[in-house]
């Protein structure tokens, strides 16, 4: 062979050669957004986003290190959360109920992390005590819930009038608690947490009826990397599987 055959040949395996750092890729990033004013789920602390889903996040970054998550520093609604997933601004949600609108912007993935059981609020002179549906119907009350909340159509589908013009739980506590509305419907989680404010103790109180109790999940957008879902969902099963998710949920919800 002569040296512009050699030189050609040389030339060839080099084009061909992987480049280990070129092979190498780095985790899938994925982008969170905090939902507003629903501790213990997202909590600031410390000037730290803690609470719940980070402890999820970071569980799940633990055991799957090719995922990485980023962007929940801040506080957003619920309804920007939803086109933020839907426009693939951001890549997964932490903690979220099924609905027709979710499954079309995003994929359930895994188990589901915890359930949530939906209660009433009211004032601390409210001497109603409405354990299921059908009694609260009879009251045909006006019921505070938050922006963007999945379950304000469904009472309104039941022919309850609902107040869902703010997304500040507090607000709505505080809405009940001056009688602008009677009842505030929320999960126990998070109004036994918003209960324990100074604004709003003994001023508001639980009602000791579930109303209706639901499985709540980890979804990722349809438009983040396909193989985030499979990775995430991997982690997720493990966390159940040797017992973290629990570990995870009693810490928040013992008060931590």
């Amino acid at each position: 062979m002569n040296n512009l055959g050699k030189l050609m040949l040389g030339s060839a395996a080099l084009v061909v050669q992987p480049c280990p750092a070129a092979a190498e890729q780095g985790p899938i990033q994925l982008r969170v957004l905090a939902q507003e004013s629903i501790p213990p789920k997202w909590v600031i602390r410390g000037g730290r986003m803690d609470g719940l889903c980070p402890d999820i996040l970071a569980a799940i970054e633990k055991i799957e290190p090719r995922v990485r998550f980023s962007g929940y520093a801040d506080y957003r609604s619920l309804p920007v959360i939803e086109q933020s997933l839907s426009s693939g601004a951001v890549g997964a949600a932490c903690a979220l109920l099924d609905t027709p609108r979710r499954q079309q912007i995003a994929r359930i993935v895994g188990q589901p992390l915890y359930s949530v059981r939906h209660r009433l609020a009211a004032a601390s002179a409210e001497t109603a005590t409405p354990r299921n549906f059908d009694e609260l119907i009879k009251l045909k009350p006006l019921i505070a819930t938050p922006r963007g909340a999945s379950y304000s159509e469904q009472l309104r589908v039941m022919g309850l009038a609902v107040d869902d013009s703010t997304g500040d739980n507090m607000v709505n506590l505080k809405k009940v608690a001056a009688g602008h509305g009677r009842f505030f419907y929320m999960n126990e989680l998070t109004m036994g947490w918003l209960l324990q404010s100074d604004e709003v103790r003994g001023k508001v109180r639980m009602l000791p009826g579930v109303l209706k109790e639901e499985p709540i999940y980890f979804w990722i957008s349809k438009k983040a990397d396909p193989a985030a879902a499979a990775i995430v969902e991997r982690a997720i099963d493990r966390l159940h599987a040797n017992g973290e998710m629990a570990r995870i949920y009693k810490r928040w919800a013992d008060g931590r």
